[in-house]
């Protein structure tokens, strides 16, 4: 199976773009066109519940909102830190409100620990001080708003244990890998993976370094690892305290030792005869 399913169709209408994080082979070609089958579908759903808000007179006082949890399914996009896998669609149309509809792209970073307080502040409820992210409300309402410095990623398991923490800037990211696991998941949508990455060469004999650090400037798909370069130290040593710092304001568990995953648990209970383990209790 992949991305279209049995009941959808690949799409290439438009054509197919690859990605500079993906070598453009044949099977690239055909899993981006299922993607692109399946986004067309979504898309068309969209519209249909656009057009019924539209007809129920609700249109002018409904915020919509269309997002994902995590980047595309491809190698070294989803199941990793990388920007790929980092960054989602994140679309909001309000009809009533001026600058929340008619196609406005913002480029500032903001992340989906922001989407909370924004809701928040446009229904008028006060937002409590544990929710760790900002409103970008005023940035869509063209008033004054400060940017996000850095946005922080965290993997910490999804096929099996791999834990990662991020920082991004607008120039820089900064990845720190806490185990020797392959240098990224594949999270292929096919049963034989038909896609592969441009880096690393070798990725069945390529394992993750302690620190990666990224031009994203110059290198925007994350290609060229500067973590050891010595013009590049200052850059790498600033990225490495915030992190931290971050790392320690969250109380991150990385932070105690290894994070027990899921599969630890459910197996000391089967071992244990645990009968709700039996049922996936």
């Amino acid at each position: 199976h992949g991305f279209s399913g049995p009941h959808l169709e690949p799409d290439e209408s438009l054509g197919i773009d690859v990605p500079g994080y993906l070598r453009g082979t044949e099977g690239t070609r055909q899993e981006l066109a299922g993607l692109q089958g399946a986004v067309k579908h979504v898309d068309e759903q969209f519209g249909r519940w656009l057009q019924t808000l539209h007809e129920l007179g609700l249109e002018s006082n409904t915020l919509v909102i269309a997002t994902t949890d995590h980047g595309i399914a491809m190698p070294r996009a989803k199941c990793s830190v990388y920007e790929p896998g980092l960054q989602v669609a994140l679309l909001l149309r309000q009809a009533g409100r001026p600058g929340w509809h008619g196609g406005i792209v913002r480029n500032e970073l903001v992340s989906n620990i922001d989407v909370l307080p924004t809701i928040l502040e446009m229904v008028g409820i006060p937002i409590p001080a544990n929710v760790q992210g900002r409103s970008f409300a005023p940035l869509l309402d063209d008033r004054p708003y400060v940017a996000n410095a850095a946005i922080f990623g965290e993997l910490t398991y999804h096929g099996y244990y791999d834990p990662q923490r991020s920082i991004r800037t607008e120039t820089h990211k900064l990845i720190a890998n806490f185990s020797t696991a392959p240098s990224f998941q594949d999270p292929s949508q096919q049963w034989r993976p038909r896609s592969d990455p441009a880096v690393p060469e070798a990725p069945a004999a390529t394992f993750h370094p302690h620190l990666e650090l990224y031009d994203l400037v110059h290198d925007p798909w994350e290609q060229v690892n500067l973590v050891d370069k010595p013009e590049h130290a200052a850059v790498r040593n600033e990225l490495a305290r915030r992190l931290y710092q971050h790392m320690v304001e969250t109380d991150d568990p990385l932070l105690r030792g290894a994070v027990t995953p899921p599969q630890h648990e459910m197996t000391l209970r089967l071992l244990q005869g645990d009968p709700a383990a039996k049922k996936g209790g």
